[in-house]
């Protein structure tokens, strides 16, 4: 009686087993099971950017307004592991008590491709919506910031260097700051002589009362001098002493990495090399020196360049450039270059010299010929020009040349109130003059530029003791600035005020040396030098003036990836007299633009709006007349910020 008793047991447990491996067989199959998601959501989120959380999700839907593109797939299994991928990136912004879950709800079954079968088969696939509930806690903010063991030989001292590392109390810790904080001590402590600096972190966090104290650990180890200056590659191509200048280490002065960073850059600079290597060498522990060794590679001394553009200000635009490097194994270089568009055809050559008796000079010498084809004059002109370019302190330029002119004007079109051309602007003339800059600037990139400021102050002197034909003092000022603001914003501002005089012994200033206003780099909602001079009657009374204001201020926004936006106001005045505009005549525009940034620089697209255009024309000239247009919208393309 007892065996079949036995033998139902026996029975019972391979039954029990066998369903308990197909409900786990089924529970994985549940769990790898491919699902189509329809839409992907985040509920709770309210301190991270959504932008910032699937970057780093496995799931990657396309946005929106890709309609096109398809959805993604996923198994539950990889949503479950986006909701501790999510976790963690709050705990690694300071959100240490952060808890999130999900719901997938189904919304329908999908056809997509079955791989496995033949490629026109289809397959029934599970249609979700996937929604990541956050509940996000309070973040851990730095209640105190402690550095050990900083040497008392430092320039910065422990105030300085906490207000350059990302940490700061009362801030949310953030690994990633945390992390940063200790790689800029360690680099401030190279700028300071010390290339052996160590630095150890430690970070405690009190989830009780939601704080954190961070300890830097210095260990700052000897202090070192430049050693020896080791320079190699440079054989059979450009002279040693070149090299040398270009650095700004030399042996003797205490070791600093930010030299080292910007010796390298001032190697790359002078385009002759293709590779630029500086690194320390074996330090002399007994003497507290540190070699350094530069290893350059050259770059084929020829080059050829070519480019195409458009623009609405000048049309299609062409241009060619062919360079010789290293014609003296000085690191000079000779170039030609050439351009044509619908407003300009020049061809130039240029001969620089840098390092010109010192490592902060550079000399450029220019020579040759350009037609300038404009709606109311055409020049033709022959320049030779010499510069010598100094930088006198760290983003400080200054400059002073010569330049000689010879212009020939011709088909003018512009006419005084009798609508009779000036005879004086079909005459040829010479303008030998000196020019001087003083330039200063922070910008911290020039295509697309998000911080700094930069003032540029110029002056050219024309004057019959040069033997120049016509006389006149030119002098100009134009200042910018660009503010970071919240959101990856920057506020961008310029001004900028030229004007010229002209001397006793000159009665008049060609329409070629005289200021236009007006395009896609000036007061957008007016055409390329469209603006003309407009006085407090709202009437155009000139095409030109002796004196010309400008300023623009720009909010830009990113938008998705490459693509931006901006809103703009533009303001600007031309006067007939020099050193003088009326502020309270300034025409104004406004409007919106889209960017598309490139390795070249952005695409500019704007829509400008002339808010308080000139209503009339002083005489009936035709070009005045033109000018006083009613049309108040005006598109802009080209490529470039407008500055």
């Amino acid at each position: 009686m007892q065996k079949p008793d036995a033998g139902r047991k026996i029975m019972s447990l391979a039954l029990a087993g066998v369903l308990f491996f197909a409900a786990s067989f089924l529970a994985m199959a549940s769990e790898n099971g491919e699902m189509q998601i329809r839409k992907l959501r985040f509920a709770g989120m309210e301190s991270i950017k959504k932008k910032e959380i699937t970057a780093v999700l496995a799931i990657q839907a396309p946005p929106a307004w890709k309609v096109w593109a398809d959805s993604p797939t996923a198994t539950r299994r990889e949503v479950e592991e986006d909701a501790l991928r999510i976790k963690q990136f709050y705990q690694s912004q300071g959100y240490y008590e952060t808890v999130v879950t999900h719901t997938v709800t189904t919304v329908g079954p999908e056809m997509s491709p079955d791989s496995s079968k033949d490629p026109q088969a289809k397959k029934q696939i599970e249609m979700v919506d996937v929604t990541f509930h956050i509940e996000e806690g309070p973040p851990v903010l730095i209640r105190e910031i402690i550095i050990h063991g900083l040497p008392e030989k430092t320039v910065a001292g422990e105030a300085a260097l906490k207000a350059s590392i990302p940490l700061e109390t009362g801030k949310p810790f953030i690994v990633e700051d945390y992390e940063q904080a200790k790689i800029l001590t360690r680099k401030a402590l190279g700028n300071e002589g010390y290339p052996f600096a160590a630095v150890k972190g430690r970070a405690t966090v009190d989830l009780n009362d939601n704080r954190a104290d961070i300890t830097l650990d210095i260990k700052p180890g000897e202090r070192y001098v430049f050693g020896d200056i080791r320079v190699s590659g440079h054989e059979d191509f450009v002279k040693e002493t070149v090299i040398r200048r270009a650095v700004s280490i030399s042996r003797g002065e205490p070791y600093s990495s930010q030299a080292m960073d910007d010796s390298r850059a001032s190697l790359f600079d002078m385009t002759i090399f293709k590779t630029a290597v500086i690194k320390a060498g074996e330090p002399d522990e007994e003497n507290k020196t540190l070699p350094v060794d530069i290893v350059v590679k050259p770059r084929k001394k020829q080059s050829v360049k070519f480019g195409v553009g458009y623009g609405t200000d000048d049309g299609l635009r062409l241009q060619g450039a062919w360079a010789y490097r290293n014609l003296t194994g000085r690191a000079d270089r000779l170039s030609v270059r050439a351009r044509r568009s619908d407003i300009m055809e020049n061809i130039y050559g240029e001969y620089l010299f840098p390092y010109f008796f010192s490592s902060r000079n550079d000399l450029a010498t220019t020579a040759g010929y350009e037609r300038e084809q404009r709606d109311y004059y055409t020049l033709n002109k022959t320049v030779s020009e010499t510069v010598l370019y100094h930088k006198l302190r760290p983003h400080w330029l200054i400059s002073a040349g010569y330049k000689l002119e010879a212009n020939r004007p011709e088909n003018i079109e512009a006419a005084d109130s009798g609508t009779v051309i000036d005879p004086r602007d079909t005459e040829n003339f010479l303008v030998s003059s000196t020019v001087y800059t003083v330039e200063r600037s922070t910008v911290d990139d020039v295509l697309h530029s998000t911080r700094g400021s930069a003032i540029r102050l110029f002056l050219e002197n024309a004057a019959y003791y040069l033997g120049s034909e016509v006389s006149y003092l030119r002098p100009g000022l134009e200042a910018k600035a660009y503010a970071p603001l919240p959101w990856k914003m920057v506020l961008a501002m310029r001004a900028d005020f030229q004007t010229i005089k002209k001397s006793k012994d000159t009665d008049y200033i060609p329409i070629s040396k005289q200021f236009f206003m007006g395009g896609s780099k000036s007061v957008r909602g007016y055409g390329y030098e469209k603006m003309g001079v407009i006085d407090h009657h709202d009437a155009v009374v000139d095409i030109s003036g002796l004196s010309s204001f400008m300023a623009n201020a720009e909010l830009r926004f990113p938008i998705y990836e490459d693509l931006g936006g901006v809103t703009f106001l533009d303001s600007g005045a031309l006067s007939r007299y020099s050193y003088r505009v009326d502020m309270d005549n300034l025409r104004y525009a406004a409007g919106l633009g889209l960017r598309y940034y490139t390795i070249i620089g952005p695409v500019q697209l704007d829509f400008g709006y002339k808010l308080n255009p000139a209503k009339r024309a002083a005489s009936d000239d035709p070009l005045l007349v033109s000018l006083a247009n009613k049309d108040r919208w005006y598109l802009h393309f080209n490529i470039g910020q407008t500055f």
